[in-house]
């Protein structure tokens, strides 16, 4: 095989051939991924979308239950601590 001037053995113009191969099916690849990415990503998208809003959602609800546990924690832990020592004041004792 005369290529360019050059003779190539026959191992060579096999791996040449089998280099031809692989390119033309990257490039199909190619082709592929690309149409994939017109067609689905921006159904994709949307839908990535809502999920992120319903997560949105989700999280805001349960850090508003944890404030509000927290909160009846705090209230009824403050109503506990009244109960349990006695009322102070900066107030000098009276003699």
């Amino acid at each position: 095989m005369v290529q360019g001037g050059q003779h190539l053995t026959d191992r060579e113009a096999a791996l040449l051939t089998e280099y031809e191969l692989i390119r033309s099916e990257v490039k199909r690849m190619a082709g592929l991924i690309a149409e994939i990415n017109r067609e689905e990503l921006d159904a994709l998208a949307q839908s990535m979308r809502a999920v992120e809003q319903k997560l949105a959602l989700v999280y805001t609800v349960f850090r508003s239950s944890i404030y509000a546990h927290l909160s009846q924690q705090d209230a009824a832990g403050d109503a506990m601590s009244v109960c349990a020592e006695p009322f102070q004041t900066n107030c000098p004792p009276f003699d």
